[in-house]
Order: structure tokens, then sequence, then C-alpha cells
């Protein structure tokens, strides 16, 4: 129900004067009494004008004058005329409580609550003054009581309303009371804090009235859904409202001034159904991603498998996979994160294991494929964007997440290094089996005029090399490394092993001018190529 519009400030300001400042005791119907008739059919017309204050002052009035009459002709119907007005004037002061919460009536409710002080204050004198001579069969009245009972009722109703809306598209139900729970229990508190607060006295302590009656209420209504079989994203939900939206988004929203004592509210679950609940969302959680990771690495495999040709991303040979592996990660903790930082710390170690267990089975079937599919004519390609790949989880591994323990990231990064060497070594093979045929011309040549077979290989090389130039930098640039030092100890290797039987000086001059003109070769060749 939409709130009604308020009354003007300054207005609402004399009701809360006039309220706060009235003492409230049997004293004003002792005076009413002395100076007027008052008579059942002015009481009617009280209530019926809602004039509440007033007819309650008037009832007490007239209460005071049979109290402790026995003999007294027509006392029961009297009494019985009292007690029906009492039951209406009740019925319309906690009409309007009840209403209070969805509407702005600032006139009608200060009457209401005046009323209800009004009776009160009654209750707490008859409790003074009685004796066992004088005594009062209808006190106390218990309106304080009658007032929170009404509360609560309009409490229950709210809630009510919220958990039987039908979901009228495909919006979860679930997801969509609880969307409408928060919006209902923080404009309510507000209206309470901005509206109500200042018609009542800080005895009835207004605000922290309601707040316990919605949290009980809450509390309730969680306790029976949680005891439902709910999905995991169900149960993210839930904790997400416990945790965070109800603590901190709703009781602690500027608006409400600070108002609401959350401390004395307590726990919305018990600590072993917490406990449970928390344990069910990281067993939904790692499941689902578990299944989200696999499928990636189906999906991968298949490519492979069907020879397709990597995308380009950029220069370079590109893999989706470390994307899908990386975002399912961070998607766990980030959904975890939401519901609170020590869930994020309690779900981690098991998304630790969950990226080992997924790495290494990457690792596992690259290795098959490596085995199995060299005559594939995008066989070099595929190797090199799984380097690509594996370089990404690496640079993500070490620069980019906060949560792995030091061991977690020791073993993941030695299974990529691993997966890694596999496809450096599978781009090497092919070229150091081709090169160890050029390098044994050396070792057959006389020792001159090696400079040509230098240049064969440096050509072999290059050729080799144009492929690799679609590997990211880092990985370009190891790659490159490893043929620079593979070169330089093969042709050294050579060189050694090579018998030269030269005395001639200018032989020996000539040699030692070709020796410096290939390894000034091989420099010059993997200095351009570095870059």
């Amino acid at each position: 129900m939409e709130k009604k519009p308020g009354l003007h400030k300054g207005l609402q300001k004399k009701f809360v004067r006039y309220l706060h400042g009235k003492k409230s005791d049997g004293s004003s119907a002792d005076k009413a009494d002395k100076n007027r008739e008052i008579t059942v059919a002015n009481i009617e017309e009280h209530i019926l004008q809602k004039r509440f204050m007033k007819a309650s002052q008037d009832l007490i009035a007239l209460e005071h004058k049979i109290v402790g009459k026995t003999d007294e002709e027509g006392l029961e119907e009297k009494k019985q005329e009292i007690e029906c007005l009492y039951e209406r004037l009740g019925d319309e002061v906690f009409k309007v409580v009840k209403v209070s919460i969805v509407e702005d009536d600032a006139c009608l409710l200060a009457d209401a609550v005046q009323a209800i002080v009004e009776q009160e204050a009654e209750d707490t004198a008859f409790s003074l003054e009685a004796t066992t001579e004088q005594s009062n069969t209808v006190r106390p009245r218990k309106w304080k009581q009658k007032w929170l009972d009404c509360v609560e009722q309009s409490v229950r109703e709210q809630i009510k309303n919220i958990t039987e809306i039908p979901s009228t598209d495909s919006t979860s139900p679930f997801s969509k009371n609880f969307v409408s729970l928060g919006k209902t229990l923080k404009t309510d508190l507000t209206h309470v804090v901005q509206h109500l607060k200042p018609l009542y006295p800080a005895e009835l302590d207004v605000c922290n009235t309601y707040a316990n009656y919605y949290h009980v209420h809450l509390k309730s209504y969680i306790e029976r859904i949680t005891a439902k079989e709910l999905n995991g994203k169900d149960i993210h939900f839930v904790l997400c409202w416990i945790h965070d939206i109800y603590p901190n988004s709703i009781l602690k929203d500027p608006a409400l001034n600070g108002l609401i004592e959350a401390t004395k509210l307590g726990s919305i679950l018990p600590p072993d159904r917490m406990e449970e609940l928390e344990n069910k969302y990281i067993f939904h959680e790692v499941q689902s991603i578990k299944e989200w990771m696999d499928k990636s690495l189906k999906m991968e495999i298949q490519r492979w498998k069907d020879g397709m040709k990597p995308l380009k991303l950029g220069n370079y040979y590109h893999s989706e996979l470390h994307i899908d592996i990386i975002q399912s990660y961070n998607g766990g903790i980030q959904r975890a994160e939401e519901i609170g930082p020590k869930m994020s710390q309690d779900l981690s170690p098991f998304l630790e294991n969950v990226l080992k267990d997924i790495l290494m089975r990457y690792k596992i079937l690259f290795e098959e494929y490596k085995e199995q599919n060299k005559d594939d004519s995008n066989f070099r390609s595929i190797i090199i964007a799984n380097i690509n790949c594996c370089w990404n989880f690496r640079d993500f591994i070490e620069h980019r997440d906060t949560l792995l323990q030091p061991t977690s990231k020791e073993i993941i990064n030695g299974i990529l290094t691993e997966l890694q060497m596999l496809g450096l070594d599978t781009l090497h093979q092919d070229l150091f089996i081709d090169l160890k045929v050029h390098f044994k011309m050396l070792t057959r040549e006389s020792g001159l005029h090696s400079h040509q077979t230098m240049l064969e290989i440096i050509r072999i090389v290059e050729n080799h090399i144009l492929s690799f130039r679609r590997l990211v930098p880092s990985c370009y640039t190891e790659v490159i490394d490893k043929i620079h030092l593979n070169l330089v100890k093969e042709y050294v290797t050579r060189l050694l092993k090579k018998k030269i039987s030269i005395r001639d000086p200018e032989m020996l001059k000539i040699l030692s001018s070709e020796i410096k003109s290939n390894a000034d070769l091989i420099q010059d060749f993997f200095s351009l190529h570095q870059k």
C-alpha cells in the first residue's frame, strides 16, 4: 500500500510538543469530570469523531465514579456500557496504529498514541493505589501490550503480503520475494523513524519495537525457506541477505539515523543452521565451477581434435581457455565476497584445488594431443596458441590473484611450466633435428669455407621461426633465446670435435676470421630477431 503524504512539518511539531509535554495521569480525567457532565453519548461522539484522547479521558472519569461501588442501582449496566465503549475505543485506536505503517496521518496517530499513554498511566496509578477494599477488576487494561500485539500483527501482514507475491515474469519468485522484502523493510523502517517516532513517547521505543518484530518475522521466514532444498543460486541470495543486505544496507541505512539497535536483534539463523547453509553453498559453488571449467576444457580439446586453426588476438594466436577458466574461478571468489570476506576466504582453498585439478588435466590432454596429432596441418599453430594460453595463466597466478596460498601458487606454476615446456620442446624438436645434419657438415669439411654452411643453418632457422611471431612477446623471446643457445653450443661443440691440421699462419688467420664471421652471423641474426 502506498504511504499517504504527511502533514506539514510545523503542524507535526505541534503534535509532538503536545504529546511529549503533557503529563499523563488521572488528574486530567478528574478535571474533566468536575467541569462538565460526562455522558455515554458524549463519549460515543468522541469515538465517532476520532477524538481518541478525549474519549479515553472521559472513560477514565466514568470508570472512577463506579470503582469500589457495589450497591448502586444499575451499576452492572453502567459497567457494561463502559466496557463496550472501551472496546469500541480500542478497536478504533488500534486500527489507526495498525495502518500507521503504511499511512501517514500524524494528527490521528498522535491522538491514538496519547489515548494509549493515558490508559497505561491509569494502569500504573491503579497498581500503586489499589487496596483490597477498593479493587478495580478491569484494571490493568494493558493497552501497551495491545499496542505491541497490534504492531506485531501489522508487521506480520506486511511480511506475509510480500512472501505471497506470485511471479509474473521470468524472474525467480524466490529472488523477487527477497528484493521486495528488502525494499519493504527499508521503506517501512524509514517511515517509522521519520513519521512515527516523533509521535511516540520515548518509553514506547517505537523504532526498535517495529525493528524487533520485523526481525522476528524475517527470522521465521528465512528459517522456513532454508529448511527446504535450495539450489546454489538461492542459497547465495539468502546468505547475501543475512550477511550483507539486511545488516548493512537496511539496518545501517543513513535514513534510519542510527536509531535501530541492530546488536540487540540477534542472529537470523542459529549457528548450526548457518554453518550448514554455508557448507551447502560452498558445495554447490565448487560443483558448479568444476562443471563450467570441465565444459570449457572439453570445448578446447574438441577444437584441437577438429584441427581448427586458432583465433588471433592482435598478432598472436589465442585460446579462450584461460579466459573461461579464470572467469569461472574469479566469479566464484566474487560471488563469495558478495556474501562477505569470510566466505571468500573459506571458499578459496576449495577453488584452489579445482584450479589445480583442471590445469593438471589440461596438461595431460595437451601431451596426448601433442603425441597423437603431429601430422595435423594446424599442429604448430595449436601448440603456439597453448603456449600463449599458459603464459596468460601464469600472468594471472603471479600478478592478479591475491588469495592463492604460496604453496598452491608453486604447484600451479609447476604444472604450467611443464605444460609450456612441452609446447616449446615440440616447436624446437624438428628444427634441432634438421640442424644436426648441417652441423655435421662442419666437422666433415676441411676447415675452411664453413661460412656457406652457417648461412644455410641461419636460413633454416629463419624459415622455422617465422610462425613463432604468433607467440606472445615473452614466450617468443624465451624460444628465440633457447634456439640461440642451442646453436652456439652446437657450433662450439662441432669446432672442438673438428680435427684441423693447418700449420700455415695465413691459413690459420683465415680460419680464425671465418670462425669469428660465423659467430658474428649467429649473434647478428638473433639480435635482430629478439626485438
